[in-house]
């Protein structure tokens, strides 16, 4: 459960993942930060769903435990350019720690 950061204004996801059949996995539009279960809607990543969503102090969103593949392309929308170089990076780097912890 998290809110975007502060340096991106809107994110925009489409799902790329065919007849998506799993409990988890879906994204959770939160009513708060407290509750997984607590969501004002639920968006199953399936092939051509688009969500878009302006970030804000209360745009909390997240989706429970899956191992497997989801697809999707995510765009954001950024304060400054100096923010997109920075999430780059940290992105860059979580997918690399995720490649590694996978492989144990």
């Amino acid at each position: 459960m998290h809110t975007d950061s502060k340096d991106k204004i809107i994110t925009v996801l489409l799902y790329l993942n065919k007849d998506w059949l799993h409990d988890g996995g879906k994204l959770r539009m939160l009513r708060s930060g407290k509750d997984l279960n607590d969501y004002a809607e639920e968006v199953p990543p399936d092939n051509g769903t688009l969500l878009v969503f302006k970030r804000s102090d209360r745009s909390w969103h997240g989706h429970g435990p899956f191992e497997g593949k989801r697809c999707s392309i995510q765009m954001n929308w950024m304060t400054s350019e100096g923010a997109r170089g920075f999430h780059k990076l940290r992105h860059s780097i979580s997918a690399k720690v995720k490649k590694l912890t996978a492989a144990e």
